[in-house]
């Protein structure tokens, strides 16, 4: 691959390296310094901009690999410096705010706090106080905050530098009796109120009717709730290889983007239409991104589909390697610490891949008839998004899905009904009549979905 023609993913590649090498060693140099020595970096590149003949070239791209990848080392080093703080030794009373929905295990109840401007992951005792928390609840408590730590055996995960990729700064236990909520009026965060929207449309769905095991998956394919999910039904759709399905990602968004495309093709005939068809296609996408929660997941999408369609408007390819770089380097310089999150790595790898291998995978269909050329395409997505994937998911997870081709060739037909027909639904809620006939098909497509995972799973040698 030459590099030269995607000038954009160069520079993602050296700000990432950047990144990495910040987070490995950190301490190994000072903020202040790293700063100055950006700086410098910075004011050479734009001597250069001005100075560098067309056939010295390659010194621009040089030192702009060097620019990107300081700037990568400076950003890791600056997010350590922010997330890493000294909590004092013994027990402290503090205040602290809920952020997200509290976890529920088996014995604590798990949440992330804020404390002192910093977040903390909190398990509190499991009692009826406890299991009524929500977001935005204020808190008083008797605890000790530590930093993240690990167990120190042998070969184990790196829980605690996962928990500071996180912005995690310190973990606490809290008994019984050593906590009280405060009665005041809690001022939420944008994020806290779409977390709040989301668990309000939550509670809507579980009065529509449906079977518990499909109201969880369809609220884990349409809203990125999981937390109803059980665990078998998590290993079922794991050993079929659409277990991507239970998580909001880009192809969640590229469902919906492609379906307002659809409905807001007339608006784009229509002069300066392709525009407003942009404008309003994009809205309404970033309103999706707020109902489910602003995850992280969904905005690296929305921002990837409104590159894409950008992209097109240009005259463009709407979707190469230099828009998915874009949208990564975007993403990086927000937030240096999403490099580590494996669903980053996981979404980015796939699109990747997709863009390499699909063009080559698909001339094989090109020339058949319509129906072959849609089943075709679904599996030369699946094929190339799990060529690229493969290797990670068996570096994380240990595992790899023998028949994810079987599996994905009916999921990817049925989840777009699913998440359009959900839609429906929330839309002719407030009529029963309708929603009780919207609510048999869905529940029958999701019983198909989950019988064909189910199936798929018992197979000799699934995974």
């Amino acid at each position: 691959m030459n590099l030269k023609v995607y000038p954009i993913l160069r520079l993602a590649i050296f700000l990432s390296a950047g990144i990495f090498f910040g987070d490995r060693y950190a301490g190994l140099c000072k903020v202040e310094n790293l700063s100055l020595v950006l700086l410098a970096g910075i004011f050479l590149l734009m001597l250069g901009v001005l100075k560098v003949s067309y056939g010295r070239r390659w010194l621009f791209g040089a030192l702009a690999s060097c620019v990107m990848f300081l700037i990568g080392w400076f950003s890791a080093e600056s997010e350590w410096h922010s997330v890493k703080n000294s909590w004092p030794s013994e027990k402290h009373v503090y205040r602290a705010v809920v952020l997200d929905a509290p976890l529920e295990k088996e014995k604590s109840i798990q949440c992330k706090v804020e404390v002192n401007n910093e977040n903390v992951q909190l398990s509190l005792f499991k009692d009826s106080l406890s299991l009524a928390l929500g977001i935005g609840d204020e808190l008083m408590l008797y605890t000790e905050i530590q930093p993240p730590k690990n167990l120190g055996n042998p070969y184990e995960f790196d829980y605690a530098r996962y928990l500071y990729h996180h912005q995690i700064s310190g973990t606490a236990y809290v008994y019984a009796g050593n906590w009280i909520k405060r009665e005041c009026k809690p001022i939420l965060s944008i994020k806290q109120k779409a977390l709040l929207f989301r668990e309000k449309l939550i509670e809507r769905m579980s009065g529509w009717g449906m079977d518990d095991e499909h109201l969880s998956v369809v609220s884990a394919l349409t809203l990125g709730c999981k937390k109803e999910l059980d665990d078998e039904i998590r290993d079922v759709y794991s050993i079929a290889g659409i277990s991507h399905m239970l998580a909001l990602s880009g192809m969640h968004v590229g469902i919906i983007w492609a379906v307002l495309g659809l409905l807001l093709r007339p608006i784009a005939l229509i002069r300066g239409g392709k525009w407003v068809k942009w404008i309003v296609s994009t809205s309404l996408l970033w309103i999706f991104a707020f109902v489910v929660g602003l995850e992280a997941s969904v905005i690296r999408a929305v921002v990837m589909c409104m590159l894409m369609e950008l992209a097109k408007l240009a005259g463009a390819k709407p979707l190469s390697l230099n828009t998915l770089a874009i949208a990564a380097v975007l993403m990086l310089l927000y937030h240096p610490f999403y490099l580590f999150d494996v669903g980053f790595q996981l979404s980015f790898v796939a699109v990747a891949s997709i863009v390499l291998f699909f063009p080559l995978f698909f001339k094989i269909f090109r020339e058949k008839g319509r129906l072959v050329r849609f089943l075709g395409g679904i599996m030369c997505v699946s094929v190339a998004a799990q060529l690229g994937t493969a290797p990670l998911t068996m570096y994380y997870f240990s595992n790899f899905s023998v028949y994810f081709l079987l599996t994905n060739l009916v999921a990817s037909v049925l989840a777009p009904v699913i998440i359009v027909g959900t839609f429906v639904m929330m839309l002719v809620s407030p009529f029963p009549l309708l929603l009780n006939w919207s609510v048999i098909p869905i529940n029958k497509i999701v019983q198909i979905l989950n019988d064909t995972a189910r199936w798929v799973s018992e197979l000799p040698h699934a995974s």
